[in-house]
C-alpha cells in the first residue's frame, strides 16, 4: 500500500535508491536534496514523496510533483523499487498512485525522463508497458553517448 514519506523513511530511500546501481551519486544527492525539501517545508507543493513499505523496509519510492509554468503537467521526478522487492508489481502499484494522485489534482499529463543508457532498458521497457509515449530523444544530453529520453503519459 503506498503512503506518504515520513522523516524515519530518508534512510531507507537512500538504501533503496542506492541499491538499484542506476544512479549516480549526483542524482542520490539530488534525490535527498528533494526528499529532505518534504520533510523540512511541509506547506510546499513542488515535491511529493511516497512510498510502499513491507516487513518494514522501504520496497519502492515515488516522487513527482507540478511541473513549473504548466497547467496539468506533472513530472515523475523518481519511481524506484528496491532490486529484492522487483517483480512483485511496486513499480505498476506506485505508477497507478501517480496517475490518480495527478488526477485528483485537475492534471493530465506526466512525464518521466529517463536514459538511453543499456542499463535502463527495463526502465523505458516499464514505461512503454504502463503506456507512456516516448515524446522526445535528446541525444547526448547527459554526456557523450547518453541521451535524455522522455516519456509521458495522459492522465484523463
Amino acid at each position: 500500500m503506498v503512503r506518504e514519506i515520513r522523516t524515519r523513511d530518508r534512510e531507507g530511500i537512500v538504501t533503496l535508491i542506492e541499491a538499484t546501481k542506476k544512479f549516480s551519486q549526483a542524482e542520490i544527492e539530488i534525490a535527498q536534496e528533494l526528499i529532505d525539501i518534504c520533510f523540512g517545508q511541509p506547506d510546499q507543493k513542488d515535491y511529493f514523496g511516497y512510498v510502499v513499505e513491507i516487513d518494514e523496509r522501504i520496497a519502492g519510492f515515488l516522487l513527482l510533483g507540478p511541473t513549473p509554468a504548466t497547467v496539468g503537467t506533472y513530472d515523475m521526478y523518481w519511481i524506484a523499487v528496491h532490486p529484492d522487492f522487483q517483480g512483485r508489481g511496486i513499480a505498476q502499484e506506485l505508477d497507478g498512485f501517480a496517475m490518480q494522485f495527478v488526477r485528483e489534482r485537475g492534471g493530465y499529463l506526466i512525464i518521466a525522463e529517463t536514459s538511453s543508457q543499456p542499463s535502463y532498458e527495463r526502465t523505458r521497457a516499464f514505461y512503454l508497458k504502463q503506456s507512456y509515449e516516448l515524446l522526445a530523444q535528446i541525444t547526448d544530453y547527459y554526456k557523450p553517448g547518453d541521451d535524455l529520453i522522455i516519456f509521458g503519459k495522459k492522465v484523463l
